[in-house]
């Protein structure tokens, strides 16, 4: 006797006798629960990569930018406290900028023999003798990294030696006049110090 695929689904059987769609079905479902293509992380990589691309400069820009604001800071904040201390102590403060370690220091000089800026600098260097003069180092600062000193402009050249740099303040309130730039080590982005001997007004400008 025939019996009929209506027969067989009400009858309970199956109307797919060779189990191809159950088969189909399971593989479907398999292939969910293995997660993402080799074609999909591919695409999931190269937007990764794009992106990292543009964020990356925009970032290490940004980065630049703060470093040279902190460094400029660093300069201003070193010149008030001098200007101050030399008012308020009634004597000479001098302002060091290391050109090669990024250290700003801030050093009350007596009684030397000959040239106090000299007399400092060769004892810094092991050149003097330090029993002829003393020295108090009243405050440091470091610049922050990545950034450096590449120019410095005064009226006198006796204000450089080796790569240091100093800026006198008197009692009086007054300093000499100058101006450090301060780059980063690409030397693509600088800032600019300048100081005003008589007021001592600072004027910064980022080039």
């Amino acid at each position: 006797m025939r019996t009929s695929p209506i027969s067989l689904l009400s009858l309970g059987g199956s109307a797919d006798p060779t189990g191809l769609e159950s088969y189909v079905d399971r593989g479907h479902a398999a292939s969910a629960r293995r997660g993402f293509t080799l074609l999909e992380i591919i695409l999931v990589v190269a937007i990764t990569l794009i992106v990292s691309a543009l964020a990356v400069p925009a970032f290490m820009r940004s980065y630049q930018t703060a470093n040279l604001r902190s460094a400029s800071r660093a300069v201003v904040t070193a010149g008030k406290y001098a200007r101050n201390m030399a008012v308020l102590q009634q004597k000479q403060v001098t302002v060091f900028f290391n050109s090669h370690t990024g250290q700003i220091d801030i050093v009350f000089v007596e009684h030397a023999t000959g040239s106090r800026v000299d007399a400092f600098l060769d004892a810094r260097r092991g050149l003097g003798e330090a029993e002829s003069f003393t020295t108090d180092v009243q405050r440091s600062h470091q610049l922050p990294e990545f950034v450096q000193i590449v120019d410095f402009t005064a009226p006198s050249r006796d204000q450089e030696m080796d790569g240091v740099y100093w800026v006198n303040y008197f009692p009086s309130g007054v300093s000499d006049s100058y101006a450090l730039r301060i780059s980063d080590q690409q030397r693509r982005r600088s800032v600019r110090v300048e100081v005003d001997h008589l007021s001592g007004a600072t004027a910064t400008t980022y080039e």
